[in-house]
């Protein structure tokens, strides 16, 4: 077998078991949101691919050091869309799937836009449309005077685009070398 045919394979293995991750995170999220009777599943639904990559392929996370000075970062600017990024750190370990239930009662971490000082692996607390990507870009900076070696995701939402907070953000990491 030629060389390039084993890596096609591997990429093919690859992609359907992101597929299967990303099914089974639509699934969490159409649950959750329907248990709770409140929540916002189309733009939930609209992340879940770029998620399932960033979370499962793309970003050096580990739920068991969710504090890691070296780990990447992630920022779900429209904060609304959190029942898939819960679903994701729930497979991905960071809390137990039964969690999922809880979201958007009054004890529960799942709150309706991500809290990082009540859930486990969210690195900022959104809701206010448009902080992404400015908060995005002070932890790059952050990250560049501590030393610490990260990457920074951010996904933004349409709504949002036309807030001049991002797009001063996106001018100054322009500005920057290897930022943007």
């Amino acid at each position: 077998m030629r060389r390039n045919q084993v890596s096609v394979r591997n990429v093919e293995d690859r992609v359907r078991e992101l597929e299967q991750h990303a099914r089974q995170i639509r699934i969490d999220i159409v649950t959750m949101i329907h248990k709770a009777s409140d929540g916002h599943p189309g733009t939930s639904l609209s992340v879940t691919d770029l998620v399932t990559a960033l979370y499962f392929d793309i970003m050096n996370v580990d739920p068991n050091r969710p504090k890691e000075a070296d780990r990447d970062r992630f920022i779900l600017s429209k904060g609304h869309a959190c029942p898939c990024l819960y679903a994701a750190l729930a497979r991905r370990g960071y809390f137990s799937r039964d969690e999922l239930t809880g979201l958007r009662s009054l004890e529960s971490n799942l709150q309706g836009h991500p809290d990082m000082n009540k859930t486990p692996g969210i690195d900022s607390t959104s809701g206010s449309l448009g902080n992404g990507v400015s908060i995005g870009l002070g932890m790059v900076l952050a990250g560049r005077l501590t030393g610490n070696d990260y990457f920074t995701y951010v996904i933004t939402g349409d709504g949002e685009i036309q807030e001049g907070v991002v797009w001063e953000a996106a001018m100054a990491a322009s500005n920057i070398k290897r930022v943007a």
